[in-house]
């Protein structure tokens, strides 16, 4: 998944905060990543169902770097 396609399920997550929405993010070499915006703060947060790592993100853009890096960690990143 490119990179601004994270970006564009991150701002609906961001725009329906309080509905509750979660987005699902698989890696081809089976990684999981659950997000959530937490409607009180707005932040996104992200969990690891391998492991229950669980961060959190107050911006759209920190969000969607780590999201893109964690799965696809192989792939060099170029400056936009």
């Amino acid at each position: 998944m490119k990179l601004e396609s994270i970006r564009t399920f991150l701002s609906t997550l961001l725009e329906y905060r309080g509905v509750r929405i979660t987005q699902t993010f698989n890696s081809e070499d089976g990684k999981t990543l659950i997000v959530q915006c937490e409607p009180s703060t707005g932040g996104l947060v992200i969990r690891d169902l391998s492991n229950g790592m669980t961060w959190e993100y107050k911006t759209l853009e920190e969000a969607a770097q780590f999201i893109d890096s964690y799965l696809h960690p192989e792939t060099p990143k170029v400056n936009a």
